[in-house]
């Protein structure tokens, strides 16, 4: 039971760091800001939202998370919308978030083509109209992607984590 509630403790960080990095995302750059609760500590900076809780430190902002392995996971050719580092031990490493305006098959199996090309194995793939979930793995990473047809746009979003 405790695990499930972590869990959900971490989800709930999640959608707050994507929520606050969406904001800080449109704000003007003008500086930071710090809020801390019995809970956690939220850091606002220009371009980057930190949350501290006793689970650890996730954060969130514009361009590729902080240490993200560019070099070992094949990310598309797209607009990167925001990247979050994930807590240490915690139910992923990195998130990548993109937008495109392919179609998602197109994406889909450019993205199966590449992670093959990598040396990954693809663990899991299904689509169903317009999305299309795939997991990658190697020796290294486990790798959840999603593509889904977003209103005009199509959103990509990958889920990086370290094989213990």
């Amino acid at each position: 039971m405790t695990s499930l509630l972590r869990t959900r403790a971490v989800a709930g960080t999640f959608v707050a760091l994507v929520g606050l990095g969406t904001l800080a995302a449109c704000g003007d750059g003008g500086g930071g800001a710090t809020v801390s609760t019995k809970d956690a500590k939220v850091k606002v900076d220009d371009d980057k939202v930190t949350v501290e809780t006793s689970e650890g430190t996730a954060s969130v902002g514009r361009g590729l998370p902080d240490g993200f392995p560019e070099d070992a996971i094949p990310l598309a050719d797209e607009k990167v919308v925001n990247g979050v580092k994930g807590t240490d031990g915690g139910p992923f490493a990195w998130s990548v978030v993109m937008t495109s305006e392919r179609a998602v098959g197109d994406l889909s199996g450019e993205i199966t083509k590449d992670f093959a090309g990598a040396g990954y194995k693809s663990d899991q793939s299904s689509e169903l109209g317009d999305v299309s979930v795939h997991q990658f793995s190697n020796g290294t990473y486990e790798v959840g992607v999603t593509v889904a047809r977003t209103g005009d746009g199509v959103t990509i979003t990958y889920l990086v984590k370290n094989k213990a």
